[in-house]
């Protein structure tokens, strides 16, 4: 058994902050297009094994907001080195393998996830089981749910060093991966087991 942590980011219609021509509608199926998968392969030692990253070249927001891009530091050259968004999922479906179990953080990326799979009218099935590393974290902190711990402070909660930036996928998923294995326990294991039942 494997567990996937994994990581997206999104591009979005550019705002009219940036053009006031532009009509700011995003799609209704889709309002976030993905264009980076990051992952990670966790296996039951608790040993990072291996690692996916992707670009994926976008159809419905084919421009780059500027707002993605500077927080990302993603660029128009990286997307157009991705493949398109159907080909990245069996690439990454198979990358995942049978016997594993998807985390990530918060249920952010699931989401957008099953709507950019909509959209492509690719099943999405797979992704309804999952685990919520974040929320584990914000009840291990004794916080409310209304005041999730971002990634950032939960490194610095459980003293994790921080040796790259943010904001990219495979970047996150890294981060994330640390905070699982810092944090797995009996408990955990528990409510990891209870994923695949549901």
């Amino acid at each position: 058994m494997d567990y996937i942590v994994f990581d997206t980011e999104f591009n979005q219609p550019q705002p009219k902050l940036f053009n006031p021509n532009i009509k700011f509608k995003p799609n209704r199926i889709c309002p976030f297009e993905i264009i980076e998968i990051g992952a990670v392969k966790v296996n039951q030692q608790l040993e990072i094994v291996d690692t996916f990253q992707s670009f994926i070249d976008p159809v419905i927001y084919k421009r780059l907001s500027p707002i993605v891009s500077r927080k990302t530091r993603i660029t128009k050259k990286d997307l157009k080195k991705g493949e398109n968004f159907v080909k990245v999922m069996k690439a990454f479906r198979k990358w995942i393998g049978d016997e594993s179990i998807l985390c990530t953080w918060s249920n952010n990326d699931i989401r957008e996830m099953k709507r950019n799979c909509k959209y492509h009218d690719i099943d999405s099935e797979w992704l309804e089981s999952y685990y919520d590393i974040q929320l584990h974290c914000t009840k291990l902190l004794g916080l409310p749910k209304s005041h999730a711990i971002g990634l950032k402070n939960a490194l610095q909660a459980f003293e994790i060093e921080e040796d790259t930036s943010f904001h990219r996928a495979i970047e996150d998923a890294i981060y994330t991966a640390k905070v699982f294995i810092k944090v797995y326990s009996k408990e955990m294991h528990q409510e990891l087991l209870k994923t695949l039942e549901d």
